[in-house]
């Protein structure tokens, strides 16, 4: 940390923050409980959050202010830096988090008024010229503490107190969407029979729990619930979606659901149980309460994943080398997300189905 002293909390009554943090949707998503805490604590807090286009869907339903800024090369991107340079020269702010510590990031840092400038990622993306007032690092492969606890305790640092307790990851359906999935439910035939919503997609194939091991959990849930597996994708997914199509259990009902983040979300809202690898559609099943299952490879969910709870099972068998990005994995049938069985699995959902079931109606 850079030697500073933070004002104290008391000095925030109207706090004006600004929030940097142009990543993926995952991160938006594990943003939202330090945005329900700030307006928990501070109601009338002025926030403005600043993230990558595509990723903006948690703010827009919380009503959080935000600037979506373009990444396409070429004028798009230069136009946006031009609007977000202007948005910026309109607001002068308590307490400025710069959650990305980029180039780029650094340079509105620099331009950006505020009475304390704060920067938090990589000891090693930190240099002695950077604009910031208080610098903490954090490693984003082994924490130890979960990526929101680190969050959190930025702000505190920076001065601004935060209310302990349960990290709140709720965000709200659009209720447009849920018009949309209630159609969709009653032209596939499917309402009120359980659904399972698998997303065998992760950014990296190497998060990717194979697809016939997803295909099989399908199977055993169809069988044994009489319910319907939505195994959910991008367009560039549609391959490994067919793949997890083909190992099912012909008598399985399946359907493949190519929709938007919205879309999903409100789906994911209405269904009982999610199954999923370490990617944005497993954070965005959490921040809709859905009861799921999460699968871990070579990322720890002590940073990135959802706290383990009797509606929320997480499977992590690390070997030596987890967490990694290696995109050129040399472990064969000994890599991480192997070491995760079908068999433990299902184990899991029945446990889960048992509970169910005993919960009155």
């Amino acid at each position: 940390m850079i030697p500073g002293i933070p004002p104290p909390a008391s000095s925030f009554p109207a706090c004006r923050i600004g929030i940097y943090r142009t990543r993926y949707a995952g991160d938006v998503l594990l943003l939202v409980p330090l945005l329900h805490k700030i307006r928990k604590s501070i109601p009338d807090a002025d926030l403005f959050v600043i993230v990558n286009e595509g990723t903006e869907y948690p703010l827009k339903q919380l009503g959080i202010p935000h600037f979506p800024f373009r990444r396409e090369s070429g004028l798009a991107k230069l136009n946006s830096v031009r609007e977000l340079g202007r948005a910026l020269e309109k607001r002068t702010f308590d307490l400025w988090v710069d959650l990305t510590m980029s180039d780029r990031s650094k340079f509105f840092t620099r331009r950006v008024r505020s009475r304390i400038k704060v920067g938090a990622g990589w000891k090693d993306d930190h240099r002695s010229s950077d604009p910031y007032d208080l610098f903490f690092p954090y490693d984003y492969d082994h924490g130890p503490e979960h990526v929101t606890v680190f969050t959190e305790s930025v702000f505190a640092g920076g001065g601004l107190k935060l209310p302990s307790g349960v990290p709140d990851f709720s965000v709200p359906p659009d209720i447009r969407e849920q018009e949309h999935v209630d159609r969709f439910l009653l032209e596939n035939d499917v309402q009120g029979k359980p659904l399972m919503v698998i997303h065998p997609g992760a950014r990296h194939w190497f998060k990717r729990w194979p697809p016939d091991r997803f295909g099989r959990t399908a199977s055993w849930w169809g069988k044994k619930t009489g319910g319907v597996a939505v195994i959910a994708g991008t367009k560039e997914e549609t391959t490994l979606m067919e793949s997890v199509e083909a190992s099912m259990d012909p008598e399985v009902r399946r359907i493949i659901v190519q929709r938007s983040f919205p879309f999903l979300h409100a789906l994911l809202a209405r269904a009982t149980l999610f199954v999923g690898n370490d990617s944005a559609p497993l954070h965005l099943a959490h921040s809709a309460g859905t009861p799921l299952i999460a699968l871990f490879g070579s990322t720890t969910p002590r940073v990135w994943g959802p706290v383990p709870t009797d509606s929320a099972a997480v499977f992590y068998r690390p070997p030596a080398c987890s967490p990694c990005m290696h995109t050129g994995c040399s472990m064969g049938e000994e890599n991480c997300l192997l070491q995760i069985r079908v068999e433990d699995v299902i184990e899991t959902m029945e446990d889960m189905v048992k509970r169910w079931e005993t919960i009155p109606s």
